[in-house]
């Protein structure tokens, strides 16, 4: 086994060893709860991702100074395999790299890099968490690691408490509306109509009995540019070479973006020639002449690349109503396990519950 995997199986252990414990665990002195608690009531999950990462380098390596060299411990491999993994498998809310969301490069987690935060007192909270992980023995790291991770415990068994269970639901007038109240209501960033527009994509083909490939659809909604290797939100593999490339959008598709998506498919394919934007009336560019009403709102030509701007709401209309029902009965279903993953945005189950309360009357 190589250092690497010996330091990964190591810290995986001291995880997934505190996230057996049962009980209740308190923070003592110099750590508080209240301290604790802003990282927990935020929407940014890599404050909180980012101290658990610094406590479990530290308890691996007890000369390990995130407040020196937070990079020296290699934070991508230790979140993403190790820890990323113990969390997956108990159950507990985490973001794909939230350490490296937050620290954005900066080599020292000191006042210098809570500065440039936008939320800066969410910042220096981790500061100060981090001084004192620093400055306490390891035995007294040792417990509180041990509240912490209870502390995670407690939001894994909240979300759980959110889960939604509904029986398979076939009416396409039914389903569109949902879809369409999600998309508008609650977009998540982007992550709602990608992941719509990628499941209804995937049932119609499943469908139809096509050996087509959708991809991308439940990937991270900021992962589309040349240097992830994506052309696009969506891919729909066809037969041999042939592929469709979609971008899935409810902001504005500004010049920036259109040229950020030729760069990426051209990366990708230079044989590609066109690009699919579903998007709402209102995100199509400006400059361009619409028909809103129309399935296809609008085109335009960027050097090779032809753009085809598709109504988002007759996209998702026509695509229920032309699925059998076992298909729209699944799709539902797909849509449900969604919402009910640990990871998917409170806001999202919030709305997907109160929706149901309101429309199954």
């Amino acid at each position: 086994m190589s250092d690497v995997n010996k330091r990964n199986a190591v810290i995986y252990k001291i995880l997934t060893d505190f996230l057996e414990r049962t009980g209740k665990y308190n923070f003592l002195p110099p750590f508080s709860i209240e301290e604790v608690e802003i990282l927990f009531n935020t929407s940014i999950w890599g404050h909180r991702e980012i101290v658990l990462t610094i406590i479990l380098a530290r308890l691996f390596d007890p000369k390990f100074k995130a407040s020196k060299n937070f990079y020296s411990c290699n934070p991508r491999s230790i979140f993403e395999k190790p820890i990323r993994k113990a969390l997956r498998e108990y159950g507990v809310p985490h973001r794909k790299s939230g350490p490296l969301n937050v620290a954005k490069n900066t080599e020292k987690i000191n006042k210098d890099w809570a500065a440039n935060k936008h939320e800066e007192k969410i910042a220096m909270t981790v500061v100060g968490l981090v001084k004192k992980i620093e400055a306490v023995p390891y035995a007294e790291l040792g417990k509180f690691a041990l509240a912490y991770v209870a502390r995670y415990k407690q939001e894994a068994k909240r979300i759980k408490e959110m889960e939604i269970k509904l029986e398979p639901k076939e009416n396409p007038i039914f389903i569109s509306k949902l879809c369409i109240d999600l998309v508008n209501s609650v977009p998540d960033g982007g992550a709602i109509p990608q992941m719509i527009s990628g499941l209804l994509m995937e049932v119609k083909n499943q469908d139809r009995k096509c050996a087509v490939e959708v991809i991308g659809h439940l990937d991270s909604v900021s992962a589309t540019n040349t240097t992830s290797k994506k052309p696009g939100d969506i891919v729909e593999k066809i037969t041999g070479d042939s592929e469709l490339i979609y971008e899935v959008t409810t902001k504005g598709f500004t010049d920036d973006r259109l040229i950020e998506s030729h760069e990426s498919v051209m990366v990708y394919d230079k044989n590609i020639k066109d690009v699919f934007v579903i998007c709402r009336p209102k995100d199509i560019p400006e400059t361009l002449t619409t028909a809103s009403n129309s399935y296809i709102m609008a085109t335009t030509q960027y050097k090779e690349l032809a753009y085809y701007f598709i109504n988002i709401y007759d996209f998702i209309q026509s695509s229920l109503l032309f699925l059998t029902p076992k298909s729209r009965r699944l799709f539902y279903s797909k849509l449900v396990d969604y919402v009910n993953e640990t990871n998917t945005s409170e806001k999202v189950k919030k709305f997907f519950k109160q929706w149901h309360t309101e429309n199954l009357l």
